[in-house]
């Protein structure tokens, strides 16, 4: 009897099992951005309440497996979250909007990638754009000077025009080199000229300024 119905049982898990599968339909889309229409890549596209999800390309498209009527949620950093019912359509198109509040809470690293600061193993800080043209100063050394905590900014000489050395980890190196990296855009630049002997290392520290869409440097 025992034998009958752990057979009857294991048979009914099997028809749930195949019944489940075979309601399951193939969606894919294209997740774009509200701002500019552009495609998201790396944008989360999961199934509510469950660990199944995948990601957007590189082109913003994706592809997943799912039943009709379990609910999509399409997230990525700096977006809000959408979330949409399945129904009968294979195709479903998102767009993104812009979530400022998200936004302020993401930095840049000097190695061109999107982290909130809490979830960074190092110190953020942050200093305006608005603050460096308040400061009135040519220098954008100077400019930070009294802006950031650790930093400290000096002149290389009493001349007009004279360069600024930043330091940002103290003056004590092993190498002689404590200047920290800077990155302008992605881009790391060469200080040797306007900031002393500093190279492109970053065993001291690192200046991430952007310019062209972004509107505060990371320090």
């Amino acid at each position: 009897m025992q034998k009958v119905l752990l057979f009857i049982l294991l048979l009914s898990f099997q028809l749930i099992a195949r019944d489940g599968w075979a309601q399951a339909v193939s969606i894919s889309g294209l997740v774009t951005s509200g701002t500019d229409n552009t495609s998201v890549p790396g944008a989360t596209v999961a199934v509510k309440g469950t660990t199944t999800g995948t990601t957007t390309s590189a082109d913003g498209k994706y592809t997943i497996n799912v039943a009709p009527g379990k609910i999509l949620v399409f997230s990525h950093i700096g977006f809000t979250t959408q979330e949409i019912t399945v129904g009968s359509a294979s195709t479903i198109n998102v767009v993104l909007q812009d979530d400022s509040k998200s936004l302020s809470e993401v930095v840049v690293t000097a190695f061109g990638i999107k982290q909130e600061t809490r979830g960074l193993g190092y110190a953020v800080q942050n200093v305006k754009a608005k603050e460096i043209v308040d400061s009135q100063q040519p220098n954008i050394v100077n400019a930070l000077q009294g802006k950031v905590a650790g930093v400290q900014i000096t002149n290389s000489g009493g001349a007009p025009g004279a360069s600024s050395i930043m330091l940002i980890r103290g003056g004590t190196s092993l190498s002689g080199n404590n200047q920290p990296l800077y990155v302008v855009d992605g881009i790391p630049i060469d200080n040797t000229t306007p900031v002393g002997q500093g190279g492109v290392d970053g065993r001291y520290g690192a200046v991430l300024q952007p310019c062209r869409r972004h509107q505060s440097a990371g320090y």
